[in-house]
């Protein structure tokens, strides 16, 4: 990307509360099953299981907890977007950063996606479709639900033929 196409436009902060959540939702499932159901039948069945294994089980459980809520501030400061001339532009990843830069004439169809927790926030994720294999689906999450609607009409009106 030159530095004139560099996305500029940020998701909307309430994102990181919705991430959270969502993450933390999964994590503590993962974590309750792993404790409660896990451990128990570890300890009962498998003559290895010593203490040393319950803290690192312990460990783990915590560990994943802090991930699922250390990671979407994270994730926040680095989301960026931007739709510029026949291109949609993103940025985004943690350790990894990826850069896309997709041309309208390459887009399939669209969609907004607005889960119920989503919805909650006052947000929707714009689903964008294109031709290929590789990377065929990508996801602009966290827009506010308006902003994300005005996306997907600028994307249908540079088609000029309607379709998505």
């Amino acid at each position: 990307m030159s530095d004139r196409q560099v996305p500029h436009e940020r998701l909307q902060p309430r994102v990181v509360a919705y991430w959270i959540l969502a993450d933390g939702f999964g994590a503590f499932a993962v974590t309750s099953l792993a404790w409660f159901v896990g451990r128990p039948l570890l300890a009962q069945h498998w003559d290895a299981w010593s203490p040393t294994l319950e803290h690192v089980l312990r460990g783990l459980c915590i560990g994943l907890v802090a991930l699922a809520t250390l990671t979407p501030p994270l994730a926040y400061a680095r989301w960026r977007f931007a739709y510029i001339g026949d291109l949609l532009l993103m940025r985004y990843g943690i350790l990894f950063v990826e850069e896309r830069a997709v041309p309208v004439k390459r887009m399939q169809h669209i969609d907004l996606v607005r889960g119920p927790i989503e919805r909650l926030f006052g947000l929707a994720t714009l689903v964008v479709y294109t031709a290929g294999n590789e990377g065929s689906a990508f996801r602009v999450p966290g827009l506010k639900a308006s902003r994300a609607q005005e996306l997907r009409d600028l994307i249908v009106q540079a088609r000029g033929d309607g379709r998505l």
